[in-house]
Order: structure tokens, then C-alpha cells, then sequence
């Protein structure tokens, strides 16, 4: 334990070295706060609750008027609190989950059960564990909408291979796997006008949403939300 935190597992996986912690914060009303750290970058903590839950909801809300037995489309598990948020959701009757990670998917059974309200157990949910780019260009299974928190975003690559997600072969393949009208949602952590353009190009229409959170030390960061939709 250094300076309140304390390192809860570190492993060796086929990507890189991936690292939890746990920072004991007196001063705070929930003293557990967890970071999962990625080859020594920042990759996602207990406090981004609001920014993970907005990705589920940006992408579900304009749907539950229109339609019932929505299925979803979750690349990247983390802490669990966007797939909270989306079975949060009455008409979500099913949820595809996809990590590659299989400590992430341990913690998120273990650590993290109480922050996402033990999600995984829902009967909706499906676990996938693979890499979410295989899975999208091979399935056969089509999506109302599809929530992407893989990384930090475009600009900001927690892995050199997860480019290939944000390029326009594969965004291509999200526009003809999602149902007409479906949402995509991308959260990143810093706006890449690029990536804004090449979704405008595909989809026809694109915007970015800003989520405010507070870091560990309590301090005001914006967080974005990526939201197109598909026509066919």
C-alpha cells in the first residue's frame, strides 16, 4: 500500500500487463475507488460511472417509444455500469456483451458486483469472451443499437490494434449490422474531429456529447459520447 492505494491483482495477459488498484480516500463517502490501469495508461475507475451509463442510455433512450424486444450490442465489459444501464432498460429483452479480457470479466464478477448490481447474472445478458472486432464482422445477428467503450477513444488507443475500430471498413460493417434506425454510441475520452467526419460520412449525420465526472482527486473532466444512427 503506497499512498493510500493499494494493488489488487496484476497479470500478464496476451495484450499487455493489466493492473487493479484500489485507493482508500477518507475524505470520501464510497473510500473504494478502483482504477484498472492497461500497460501503464489509465484505462477506465469506479468513478466514471456517469459517462459509462450516458453511452447505454444515448443509444437506448430514442428507441423505447418506438420499440419493444430491443437488442443490444455491448463492445467492451468493464466495471459493468453501461450494461447496468441498459438492462436498466424494460424494453431491453437481450444484450450481447463482448470482452476479451477474461480478468475483466472476472473482476466485474467479483470487485465490481456491487457497483453494477451483479449485471452479468441477468438472463438477458449473453458473455461473449472474444475480440468485439471479430465478433461484429463475422455475426449474423442484427442490432437495434450498439454501445462501443473498448478504449479511451480514437486519439487516445489503450492498444495500437483497437485503430482498426474506428476506421471506415469496420464502421461500415456497424451501419450494416445495426436495424434501420439503429444507434451507435462511442465513448472516447478526448473528440477526434476526424473520427466525427468519417461518421458523418457513413451514416449521413453524427454528434458528440459531453458527460462532466469528477477524477479521484475531485476534480471537473468532460468525457464524450459519440451518437450516429443508421438509415438504410
Amino acid at each position: 500500500m503506497e499512498n493510500g492505494k493499494i494493488v489488487v491483482s496484476r497479470v500478464t495477459t496476451p495484450q499487455g500487463e493489466l493492473q487493479l488498484q484500489k485507493w482508500m480516500a477518507a475524505d470520501r463517502e464510497d473510500p473504494s475507488i478502483y482504477e484498472i490501469i492497461f500497460n501503464g495508461v489509465f484505462l477506465m475507475a469506479s468513478y466514471n460511472e456517469l459517462s459509462a451509463r450516458a453511452a447505454a442510455a444515448l443509444a437506448i433512450e430514442p428507441l423505447i417509444k418506438e420499440r419493444d424486444n430491443i437488442r443490444i450490442l455491448i463492445g467492451g465489459l468493464g466495471i459493468g455500469y453501461t450494461l447496468r444501464a441498459a438492462i436498466d432498460f424494460n424494453n431491453v429483452s437481450a444484450v450481447d456483451v463482448v470482452e476479451i479480457n477474461e480478468y475483466i470479466i472476472h473482476w466485474a464478477k467479483s470487485f465490481f458486483t456491487e457497483l453494477n448490481g451483479n449485471a452479468l447474472s441477468d438472463s438477458r445478458v449473453h458473455l461473449l469472451h472474444m475480440d468485439v472486432k471479430d465478433h461484429i464482422m463475422t455475426t449474423n445477428t442484427t442490432y437495434d443499437a450498439i454501445i462501443l467503450d473498448v478504449d479511451n477513444g480514437p486519439t487516445m488507443l489503450a492498444l495500437e490494434d483497437n485503430q482498426g475500430l474506428y476506421e471506415k471498413q469496420f464502421l461500415i460493417r456497424i451501419k450494416g449490422i445495426l436495424t434501420e434506425q439503429g444507434i451507435l454510441t462511442v465513448w472516447a475520452e478526448k473528440e477526434c474531429r476526424l473520427f466525427h467526419t468519417r461518421l458523418e460520412e457513413i451514416f449521413g449525420f453524427a454528434e458528440v456529447i459531453s458527460v462532466q465526472e469528477k477524477n479521484r482527486r475531485g476534480n471537473p473532466t468532460d468525457y464524450y459520447i459519440y451518437r450516429t444512427q443508421s438509415v438504410k
